[in-house]
């Protein structure tokens, strides 16, 4: 099953763009997520018809700023969790407005307070019970003020549950950054190491990396240390043909930057590999599947190693998608740019859990 894509001429109504979410319902239907441009929630029925559309950018009920997060909780109520703390907004998977949660911000800011923390721009990561992750960082901390040093913000990743009580996980290393000063320097790096974290499983679990080294930290909801995944992999060289096509996307969007200086400062740093882990994802069965670029993104294929919920590596598993937006018991829904249109697919592929992950 493919949705979106080019289809059929003069059909509009299947074209799908800046999706960033897509959770299936119980009767085989795709919910998507698109905060950008047209702001919406798509309904997509098996077939690939589009049968729902509901949402818009707005202040009012149902209305929404920046969505980030799509949740299909028990009964195919669908959750959208706006930025900045904004409302979550319940609807019913005809569009139906069901109710509205407004996150306590004064609450969350003293939850943080006592350890010194200054919560990030919006949650993180929500959860099943209404809990959900924020990252933060110190309230003291300042980005280095010479030019052309390569930092990582430390990032500390907390829970919040429902009586506003924080849960710490601990203090990891953010996106790689190059410094700025006042100079007119990038301030990007290519395939940046960066944290990350997901959740997911039954019972669920809070899994934590770094992305520089192939280690993965796995976390009760209260924060407590249950096991650290580890695997030896080689490093994956970063080509001068990537750096370029990276430099060419990032020159699209700051025309006016020095690339030259750049060059000069990237060319004495010594990591030259991507990040051992790049991104993640927790399965429907509680099951870690873990992501390495690998070269050229255009050619669409990627490669996951996937853990068992007892941290046990199971394998690897060659894609032929760039993304997975959700893994269940027995299919996955993975994406598709098509880099000269940006239109987007998602497909549904079969997934055997007999034989390999």
């Amino acid at each position: 099953m493919a949705l979106g894509g080019l289809g059929a001429p003069g059909d509009s109504t299947h074209l799908i763009w800046s999706i960033i979410q897509a959770v299936p319902l119980s009767d085989g239907r795709i919910v998507m997520l698109a905060p950008e441009g047209d702001t919406k929630v798509l309904v997509f029925e098996p077939s690939g018809r589009l049968s729902e559309s509901f949402g818009r950018a707005g202040q009012g009920p149902g209305e929404f700023h920046y969505p980030i997060r799509l949740q299909v909780l028990q009964g195919d109520t669908i959750a959208v969790w706006d930025r900045m703390f904004g409302p979550v907004y319940y609807f019913d998977p005809s569009g139906k407005l069901l109710k509205e949660r407004r996150i306590d911000f004064g609450a969350l800011i003293e939850a943080t307070r006592t350890d010194g923390l200054h919560p990030g721009e919006s949650v993180h990561w929500p959860l099943p019970d209404g809990s959900f992750l924020v990252d933060a960082i110190p309230s003291d901390w300042r980005p280095p003020a010479e030019p052309g040093q390569l930092y990582r913000r430390p990032t500390g990743y907390v829970r919040i549950d429902s009586a506003y009580s924080a849960h710490s996980l601990g203090w990891w290393d953010g996106r790689e950054r190059l410094s700025t000063g006042l100079e007119n320097l990038p301030s990007g790096v290519p395939f940046p190491a960066q944290a990350m974290t997901v959740a997911g499983g039954d019972p669920p679990s809070v899994y934590v990396t770094n992305g520089d080294r192939y280690e993965v930290h796995q976390f009760s909801m209260s924060g407590v240390l249950r096991r650290i995944l580890r695997r030896t992999v080689d490093a994956i060289a970063i080509t001068n043909d990537e750096i370029e096509e990276w430099k060419a996307t990032f020159q699209a969007w700051n025309p006016n930057r020095d690339w030259r200086r750049w060059e000069r400062v990237m060319g004495g740093l010594s990591r030259r590999y991507h990040p051992a882990i790049s991104g993640f994802t927790v399965d429907s069965e509680g099951f870690l599947w873990t992501r390495r670029d690998r070269g050229n993104r255009r050619l669409g294929t990627t490669e996951r190693s996937v853990f068992d919920a007892d941290g046990r590596w199971l394998g690897t598993i060659p894609l032929p998608f760039e993304g997975i937006y959700w893994v269940g018991e027995d299919f996955i829904l993975g994406g598709q740019v098509d880099f000269d249109t940006g239109l987007q697919t998602v497909e549904r592929y079969r997934l055997d859990r007999r034989g390999r992950p």
